[in-house]
């Protein structure tokens, strides 16, 4: 297994199958996978790739920079004249980001706001066509409060690692250290999936993933 989520044959499978990174984006897993810093796996991102060809948001907040790579990847997909909000807590991964999104050519595009995403996502203005969540699971709901209001009808809210290494759906994964977080995610699950003004799928890929549609005229 992969972190209870798939087996392991089938993420292989996907991930020789879709089409490699090259490039800016090929450095930057490279450089993230010999760090161990976390970013949106492979597999995940041959799914967000599909998302945001058929989307093609112009706004796009993210929460959760880590090193640039996926706001300079949801950069490919934007509508001409399109930005993104991205939010980072931690000040060294918030300087190798910018540096990266310099690097990339998308400092005109890519918009770094630094600093406690529950605070800093309050200053966030404009209308939203995407909202990607990847940071303090137990901020999920915060976040979501505060932004929901910003999401045109037709907008896609992504939440990542929404299973928690497969602890989200099983018990017996669960030790008591991450409780408290696995509750946060369920009862965030729970409100989505539950929520009038939203269609929900959580989608078994990559660390698991909720994908959210707001309802309403386009």
């Amino acid at each position: 297994m992969t972190d209870n989520i798939n087996y392991q044959y089938i993420v292989d499978y996907i991930v020789n199958t879709i089409p490699q990174s090259s490039g800016f984006l090929k450095e930057l897993e490279e450089y993230a996978d010999e760090r161990f810093i976390p970013i949106i796996q492979r597999e995940v991102k041959g799914f967000l790739a599909t998302l945001l060809e058929y989307k093609r948001p112009r706004r796009i907040l993210e929460v959760g920079s880590a090193i640039g790579y996926s706001s300079i990847f949801f950069s490919q997909f934007l509508k001409e004249g399109g930005e993104i909000i991205t939010l980072e807590k931690d000040e060294k991964y918030a300087a190798i980001a910018r540096d990266n999104i310099k690097k990339a050519g998308k400092e005109n595009i890519i918009h770094l706001i630094e600093g406690p995403a529950e605070e800093t996502i309050t200053t966030v203005e404009g209308k939203l066509d995407m909202v990607f969540l990847d940071a303090n699971k137990s901020q999920y709901r915060h976040y979501f409060d505060v932004i929901f209001p910003n999401l045109n009808p037709g907008g896609i809210i992504i939440c990542d690692n929404i299973l928690y290494k497969g602890m989200t759906a099983n018990d017996a994964l669960l030790p008591r250290k991450h409780y408290a977080i696995v509750k946060h995610i369920r009862d965030f699950l729970d409100f989505l999936c539950r929520h009038e003004e939203l269609t929900t799928s959580i989608i078994p890929i990559g660390d698991g993933m909720s994908l959210s549609v707001k309802k309403g005229d386009i």
